[in-house]
């Protein structure tokens, strides 16, 4: 038996929700230990915001939104 996949709209808002926090604060965390390279401190906060997303949210989200 195949799931229906979660409401585009509900993931989406779960996405922004998730997103907003942690890229409000983590560039702001790293700066005082990075310096000023613009280049090493973006790359280091996609390296941090890109697994959480990918690996913790989005699939806690899809688990609990297709749930019975």
């Amino acid at each position: 038996m195949q799931t229906k996949a979660p409401n585009t709209h509900i993931m989406m808002l779960i996405n922004y929700l998730a997103l907003f926090p942690l890229v409000y604060f983590i560039p702001e965390w790293l700066a005082p230990m990075i310096g000023s390279n613009k280049l090493v401190h973006t790359a280091l906060v996609l390296a941090i915001i890109v697994p959480i997303i990918s690996y913790f949210v989005m699939p806690l989200a899809v688990k609990a939104l297709t749930r019975k």
